[in-house]
Order: C-alpha cells, then structure tokens, then sequence
C-alpha cells in the first residue's frame, strides 16, 4: 500500500491537515521500517517512537487543558468545580487508557496505514493493541509539532478521535475508593474476609511509559490484577477487578448453608462425642489464578466427607453440610426404622373368647374303665 496515497483520507480521519506531510508519515513508521529501509550516506528514515514520546506528554496536558476548560469556571475565591481530585484523575486515566486508544485507532482503522517492515507485517502486530496505542500517541505528537504547539489546533483532533464527553457523563467514584470500597467489602460482616493486600507482578514498558501490574491478594488468594502508568491507578485497577469478582462469586454461591458449621458441631455435643475436625486438603487441579478452588475434608463421629468450594470456609461448610446428613440418618430412632418395615395392613384376629381346658373330674375317669 502506498502511503502517499492515502495521505488526504488519513488526514481527513484525523480531522487535521498537515502543513509538512513528512510529520505524519514519521508518525506511521515503526522502526522494523526504518530497520529495513536504511540509506546509504546521510540520515535514513526515523521511526515514531519520538513522537510517541512527545505525545504521551501532550495528551495528558490536552485532557487536563479540556477538563479545566470544561469542568471549570473563575470565581473570586480561585476556581470553581463540581468535581474532586479523583474525579478528575479518574477521567484522565479512562481517557488515556490503552484500550480506549486503541479502540479509537481500531474504529477509524488507522492502523491499516502504517509502514512496517516485511516481519511485523506477516505478524500482523499493526493490530495489536500496544502498536495502535503507541500510533495515537504520534499522531498527537506530529499535530503539536507541525501545528507550532497549538493546544486548541490538539485538542480538537483528541476531541474528534476520542468521545470525551461521555467521560464526563460517566464520572464515577474517585479511584482510590475502589480500594477503600474492596476493604470496605472484605470487612463485612457477612464476609469476613481478610484485609486486601498489594504487590507488583511486573514493570515494562521504557522509562517515559512504565506499565505496573499490580496483584490483589486476599489472605492466601490472588483475586486480580490491574496495570497502570503507576502503582496507585493499577492498584486501584485490581481493586475494581477483585470487586467484580467477588460480586459474582457472592451471587453464585448464596445457597450455601454456612450454618452447617455450628449444627454439625452442636449435633456432636448432644451425641457426647468430640467437635468435628478438618483437614486442609489445598487447591484442586482445576484451581487457577483468578479463580481459586480450595478441597476440605470434614471429620466426625467415625465419618468423613469431603468438598470444595470457591474459599475455605465455603468448602468447610459444604463438607460440615454433607457429613450432617450422612449422620442424621445412622443416628435415626431405632422405632422409626422398625415402623418403616412394619406392613401398611395387619390381620385382625376374630372376636370371641379363648377356649379354656378343663380338667375332668378323676371319678369319671375310673367310671368309664
């Protein structure tokens, strides 16, 4: 495909006409191009990584610009806005999300325009998420350059390409308040479970664009992950993740009877016999990272069941359920067995008296010989 053919449908897309085209086709090459088209003598082509720098930086300036615009107005005392820090910070990181960026790089089809070498392209990577974000990024950093550092020339492109707009009709909750909202869930009474806690899994990305991936664990359990450009958007990524999925398990598992614990344990202590035990059997091989599954064996009063479930004390419970039947039933009255095998319908004897013996007298006796 030839690139300079297409330039005015490109620019038509982007909703700019550049003044030097040299800048937007840099912003179409990746480097396995240049790699693959290098010049003898003199400077050969650049690639976009540059001006994917500059862009990554002039995004964020041009959504704040666009926010303090918008969601902003004067007043004696300074500025006024109905918004909070993390309404703000929350918008900004929706809007520049990878996925969204690529999304907008996706619906306009973009990526179809970019000079790669013959490698990237059997790959097919012009459709990789990473690439078109990395695409959307030159782009603004191409406008800002060629249109002299025009916030309102950026912002209008950033505004055509991305719906801004239903960011600020969707403004939810600051992001730190889904961390507070997990630890808020995990100490419910209903619950109980243990206080989330954070690590980092990974780090990539160069040093002008880190991606963390942080990792939240709720007692032994890695429940989700999350990624950001810092730890605190990622945590709070894997906060919102771990929610959801707990939401679900929750609704999933509602008729799990988790009183079985304490009938099993009195149904023992009338029998005179000891509390039951468990053992902790561990995960089973269907068991996965985001889904754990835990096995536990239950023992009482010469028995012994097993279960799982989606956490330990929904697997004690479920076992603790099935051992309690299982006792219920060996322990019924003796009398209700006998009845059970008893016949629906019985004889009835017929009326009258006993016939009784009587002794004949000896006198008689002795007559008759």
């Amino acid at each position: 495909m030839d690139f300079n053919e297409n330039i005015s449908l490109i620019e038509k897309k982007i909703g700019y006409t550049f003044k030097d085209k040299s800048l937007l086709t840099q912003a179409f090459t990746r480097s396995s191009f240049c790699n693959e088209h290098k010049r003898r003598g003199g400077r050969g082509y650049m690639s976009n990584e540059v001006l994917e720098f500059f862009g990554d930086s002039v995004l964020s300036t041009v959504i704040i610009t666009m926010m303090l615009r918008d969601k902003t107005e004067r007043y004696e005392h300074g500025i006024y806005t109905s918004l909070n820090e993390g309404d703000f910070s929350n918008i900004r990181s929706k809007l520049s999300d990878k996925r969204n960026l690529s999304g907008s790089m996706a619906a306009l089809g973009l990526q179809k325009y970019l000079r790669m070498g013959e490698g990237d392209a059997k790959l097919g990577v012009e459709n990789e998420p990473s690439v078109m974000e990395d695409l959307f990024e030159s782009i603004i950093g191409a406008v800002y350059i060629d249109s002299n550092r025009d916030l309102n020339a950026v912002m209008a492109v950033v505004a055509g390409m991305l719906d801004v707009s239903s960011y600020y009709s969707q403004v939810t909750a600051p992001i730190q308040s889904y961390k507070n909202a997990l630890q808020e869930f995990c100490a419910d009474k209903k619950h109980r479970l243990p206080a989330p806690m954070y690590k980092t899994v990974s780090e990539s990305g160069p040093d002008h664009k880190r991606v963390y991936e942080r990792a939240v664990l709720i007692g032994d359990r890695v429940v989700a992950t999350g990624k950001g450009k810092n730890q605190k958007i990622a945590d709070a990524a894997a906060a919102e993740a771990a929610l959801e999925i707990l939401k679900k398990e929750g609704e999933k598992h509602r008729n799990v009877n988790f009183e079985s614990l304490s009938a099993l344990k009195s149904f023992a202590s009338k029998n005179k016999q000891p509390s039951p035990e468990f053992r902790d059997l561990g995960e089973t091989p269907s068991s996965t990272v985001s889904s754990r599954e835990y096995m536990i064996e239950c023992r009482c009063m010469g028995l012994s069941e097993t279960a799982v479930g989606k956490s330990k004390q929904e697997a004690r419970a479920l076992a603790a359920e099935k051992l309690l039947n299982r006792l219920v039933i060996k322990e019924e009255p003796k009398e209700k067995k006998l009845a059970a095998k008893k016949p629906l319908t019985k004889r009835k004897k017929s009326p009258g008296r006993p016939t009784q013996r009587v002794a004949k007298p000896q006198g008689a006796q002795r007559q008759r010989k």
